[in-house]
């Protein structure tokens, strides 16, 4: 799995993540959701991998993402910043998973 970030994308990840280390984490987020087959992408700052968090490529950062959720999405992704509210909008080949996605630091 591949994940590309837009230059905007590239810059909010890095005033996030300030001087202290830190793991990037797409998250399929399925608490109050339903079921597990319904969730939402969101992403974590991280200071760990979890247990059985998977690496995502990516030229700037070191993501990861849990092997069980990796299911949910497409092998290539493409994180973009949205110029307002300081979110993101994650898209892959053939579909727009989500926009409005907040970065939460779980450091």
């Amino acid at each position: 799995m591949k994940i590309e970030l837009d230059s905007r994308a590239e810059h909010m990840i890095r005033e996030a993540l300030g001087q202290k280390p830190g793991l990037m984490r797409l998250v399929y987020d399925t608490e109050d959701c339903g079921c597990g087959m319904s969730g939402i992408p969101t992403l974590q700052i991280a200071e760990a991998p979890g247990a059985y968090d998977i690496p995502v490529e990516n030229e700037h950062f070191h993501f990861l993402i849990d092997r069980m959720q990796a299911v949910f999405f497409e092998e290539q992704l493409l994180l973009s910043g949205e110029e307002s509210g300081g979110t993101f909008r994650l898209d892959g080949v053939s579909q727009f998973y989500k926009s409005n996605i907040r970065l939460t630091d779980h450091r």
